[in-house]
């Protein structure tokens, strides 16, 4: 686990090291610098020992017969039964080291060697023979991967960044960007903040040419149930057995560790699924991790529940898991800048503050790997929206007018804050007779006639001219499918990885930690494509089958309680405590002169949302956000971070 860059042109030789100090905080074990023999390759890369600390899998790494030089950030699971097959085919290479089989594989099998791969991962191989760069991002984004082509050639690296060490790298705003983080708070597929750097998409890689001109090809699509005569076929056999039984060969799998590991344990049944996994398999004691918060009491005024009651209830049923207790509260939005800058995209969202703070205090601890229950709603169906798009599967049938009667009662349902705009949305969902207009509009925090109105009048004619992002392309490859696997599939390609995958990773390397995600397993994505709706949610309890597997190991009241996000309570604490900060950002000089926000409008927003006449909070949010990134990543050039 580790960052890595480099770039395949004419650019200057000090980019390099330039280029690797920015993100030395994902690979604080360890650098190093690689040149081709007339310096117009560039490989660089820094190092968190996870497997084989010895300097024998420094990067980055010359193959046996120096014709390969591989640069790799994250794991590979299998690792060794690769190595055991390839020594068998006549390679040789350092057999305790994941890094050291990339360029046997690649050597013996082209692209295709991706398909054998178990892990997380994101790696560049210059092959000297061809002089070709062959670089490729895992299956779901779990790792991140961003690039640049410029006058002078092309660039790649782990975070935005290191990338903008270049001068050449244009800084023009991309609306496509823009309006992404606006609406959804996060920007799906390939597109950032920069019309000049993109995202390589996750299950893709990248064949970049001596003269900087690349090929981009996918390499793996999420499943999804095959279609017979246009209907869905589904594995109907599939027992809450075969579940459990490949979460604990998975979970086994990704333990592969030479440093001291431990596990997020935030009381839901992800984490808890995996906490109990790892208990049962290794009698160590296993060091978990849950966010208490303290203070005023808002998570329960603005609809969030404690989880730390449900986290103690699984860490007191396994007596070698000890509980440390992690507590924040509003102060922590004290950390927004320094959030934002390893974040490298403005997503608004504190969940990244508390994966960071989890993150600092595993470290003290000498832990450098932690597991996360990350994924198991975007695979099984864990979300509010999912309940929302089976009941409007299911009502499908009932008579428009009635379902608009019924939404319009949820308008007037008495309710506030953070309640009031779930029941908001969900009043707007339920009168949409286009259910795959409805499923894009799930994702949305912002609406659209928010949004357009927010927006200046030259910004408002991109708006109008808004081509359809990649959330909406994931949609349009899943006709036939039932709407609530839709719905699942647009989460792999949005929210999972350009959202919680994004600031998981980023957030976790900020204090230099691994985090794993066994839930997100190529085998158990297979499996949960093919299960039938039914065996998702049922009735009131979502994924369904995922939690009858569990019921020998956790308790009812951990797996039947209501969800709870991983959230905060935003509108109370804009309001209050951060109340100052967000008119410093908003209504700044600087803010109005970038011409992008009609002050006039933005202010009627803060205002109707200080009055509890509007939830505004989470776009007000991102608009602080926005601005935030705008001053760390736009008016000056992001310098090495110091703690």
């Amino acid at each position: 686990m580790c960052g890595i860059a480099g770039f395949v042109g004419g650019f200057d030789q000090t980019l390099l090291k330039q280029m690797t100090d920015v993100i030395a905080h994902r690979g604080p074990d360890g650098e190093g610098q690689w040149y081709n023999e007339d310096n117009t390759v560039a490989l660089g890369h820094r190092r968190l020992s996870i497997i084989d600390l010895s300097d024998a899998a420094k990067q980055p790494m010359l193959s046996h017969d120096s014709r390969y030089t591989v640069v790799f950030n994250g794991e590979i699971y299998n690792f060794h039964q690769l190595a055991k097959e390839m020594q068998e085919r006549g390679y040789e290479f350092n057999e305790n080291s994941d890094t050291a089989i990339l360029a046997p594989l690649y050597d013996c099998f082209g692209p295709k060697m991706l398909d054998s791969l178990d892990g997380i991962f994101a790696f560049a191989i210059w092959d000297n023979v061809k002089k070709t760069l062959f670089s490729a991002r895992d299956h779901l984004g779990i790792k991140p991967f961003y690039y640049s082509k410029t006058e002078k050639g092309l660039l790649f690296a782990s975070e935005i960044k290191a990338l903008l060490q270049e001068t050449t790298v244009d800084k023009e705003i991309n609306p496509e960007g823009l309006f992404s983080y606006l609406t959804y708070l996060w920007s799906p597929g390939e597109h950032t903040m920069l019309k000049s750097v993109k995202k390589l998409l996750p299950g893709h890689y990248m064949l970049i040419e001596k003269s900087g001109e690349y090929h981009i090809h996918e390499w793996y699509k999420t499943p999804q149930p095959e279609l017979i005569n246009s209907k869905p076929k589904y594995n109907k056999q599939t027992s809450p057995s075969d579940v459990l039984n490949l979460l604990d060969e998975v979970v086994n799998e990704q333990l592969v560790s030479d440093v001291p590991l431990g596990t997020f344990l935030s009381g839901g049944v992800d984490s808890s699924a995996i906490a109990a996994s790892i208990a049962l398999q290794d009698e160590r004691t296993l060091q978990a991790f849950c966010m208490r918060f303290s203070g005023d009491g808002s998570m329960k005024e603005e609809g969030f529940s404690e989880d730390i009651e449900y986290a103690r209830q699984v860490a007191a049923a396994y007596p070698n898991i000890h509980l440390n207790e992690v507590t924040v509260d509003s102060t922590c939005l004290d950390g927004l800048e320094e959030m934002l800058y390893f974040l490298d995209e403005p997503q608004a969202d504190p969940a990244p503050l508390y994966v960071r703070e989890i993150s600092k205090q595993a470290r003290e601890q000498g832990i450098k790997v932690l597991m996360s229950g990350t994924g198991g709603d975007d695979i099984f169906s864990g979300y509010r929206r999912h309940h929302v798009t089976n009941f409007m599967h299911k009502m499908r049938f009932v008579p428009h007018v009635c379902m608009s009667s019924f939404a319009s009662l949820l308008n007037r349902f008495p309710a506030s804050g953070g309640l009031k705009r779930r029941f908001n949305k969900l009043s707007g969902l339920l009168q949409n007779t286009d259910i795959e207009k409805a499923l894009i509009e799930s994702f949305h925090y912002t609406s659209k006639h928010t949004l357009f109105n927010l927006l200046e009048a030259e910004w408002k004619e991109c708006y109008l001219d808004k081509q359809a992002d990649h959330l909406e392309v994931s949609l349009s490859e899943t006709k036939g499918q039932h709407p609530l696997n839709q719905q699942l599939y647009m989460e792999q390609h949005g929210f999972l990885p350009d959202h919680n995958l994004n600031y998981t990773d980023k957030l976790g390397m900020a204090e230099g930690m691994e985090i794993r995600v066994p839930l997100l397993d190529k085998r158990m994505l297979d499996m949960a494509a093919t299960l039938p709706p039914q065996l998702k949610i049922k009735g009131n309890s979502s994924k369904y089958i995922f939690k009858k597997a569990l019921e020998g190991r956790l308790s009812k009241d951990v797996l039947y309680r209501s969800k709870a996000g991983f959230g905060a309570p935003m509108r109370q604490w804009l309001t209050t405590v951060a109340a100052d900060k967000v008119e410093e950002l908003l209504f700044s000089r600087t803010f109005e002169e970038r011409g992008i926000f009609n002050i006039s409008n933005v202010k009627t927003l803060w205002k109707n949302t200080r009055n509890g006449t509007k939830d505004g909070a989470y776009t007000l949010f991102s608009l602080m956000v926005i601005e935030l990134w705008f001053r760390q990543f736009i008016d000056q050039s992001p310098t090495k971070h110091v703690n």
